[in-house]
């Protein structure tokens, strides 16, 4: 376990632990899992390393979770709506929810957290594009034709599932 990689020494010493056969498990700042790999680059690490050392990245947000004792619908306009990136088309009649604020949530309107992620599994696909340099909006493309749920998305099912509110996946992730 290396407890966070900021500079290339670091960096160099979790890939070639890695690269000698053991399970390394790191952390690196970044906003998604695609900036993990422009991180690792800008540090100087070499992309064919990286990817041989790699097998996944996975990126996560904790939100808030809806107070369940005053969790109340909301009704959010077309204008709101297209604000927050969604397609008032397909979002109009969906169920939102936020909390009012009671004393079991301290008025707050939210008892706990949940996570949202997204994960990276390093398809052949996807190690040649980053061995290229590619740019990472050709990654993410890629990444989504072969299923991967996003941040956004993430938290999108979470809001549909009622478990959170709009304004709270538009505090941690960002619109594309």
């Amino acid at each position: 376990m290396v407890g966070e990689i900021r500079d290339q020494e670091t960096a160099q010493i979790a890939i070639n632990s890695a690269l000698t056969g053991h399970l390394v498990f790191t952390t690196v700042h970044a906003n998604n899992v695609t900036d993990v790999i422009g991180r690792f680059i800008n540090m100087g690490v070499e992309p064919y390393n990286f990817v041989s050392a790699l097998n996944c990245i996975m990126a996560q947000r904790l939100v808030r979770i809806i107070c369940p004792h005053c969790k109340k619908p909301v009704h959010y306009s077309a204008q709101e709506l297209r604000e927050s990136g969604l397609n008032p088309d397909e979002w109009i009649d969906a169920a939102f929810y936020e909390g009012g604020g009671c004393i079991e949530c301290s008025g707050t309107g939210f008892h706990g957290r949940t996570a949202i992620s997204e994960l990276l599994d390093l398809s052949d696909r996807v190690r040649e594009m980053i061995i290229a340099r590619r740019p990472t909006s050709e990654i993410k493309r890629v990444a989504r034709e072969e299923g991967m749920t996003f941040l956004r998305d993430s938290g999108l099912n979470k809001i549909r599932a009622g478990v959170t509110t709009l304004r709270e996946i538009n505090k941690v992730t960002f619109l594309d």
